[in-house]
């Protein structure tokens, strides 16, 4: 299994046993579990957990800084606002295939 695929099952793992639906963990010391480095983590981030996949990512910077994971639940409605509001004003013909 890849390093992302395992560090994208712990962040789910911890996700499924939030009630809250929340993962906060700190990059550096999350990396050290893994044995990788931190922006291996910003990429699982960027790359899997992302608003289109259902995810809320915040973050603070500094000593006590965190990064928190939050699934979102929308409804049909909201989904598609989401999906309307992510367009912006303008897309390309390429962005529609994808």
């Amino acid at each position: 299994m890849r390093m992302s695929d395992l560090i994208t099952k712990e962040i789910i793992r911890m996700l499924n046993e939030s009630e809250e639906n929340i993962a906060e963990i700190q990059r550096n010391e999350f990396a050290g579990l893994f044995g990788c480095a931190p922006s291996q983590i910003n990429y699982v981030l960027s790359s899997r957990f992302t608003p289109e996949h259902g995810y809320i990512i915040e973050s603070r910077r500094g000593g006590g800084g965190f990064i928190r994971i939050k699934r979102v639940v929308l409804n049909k409605s909201s989904a598609f606002m989401h999906i309307i509001n992510s367009i912006g004003g303008r897309i390309d013909s390429m962005t529609t295939r994808i």
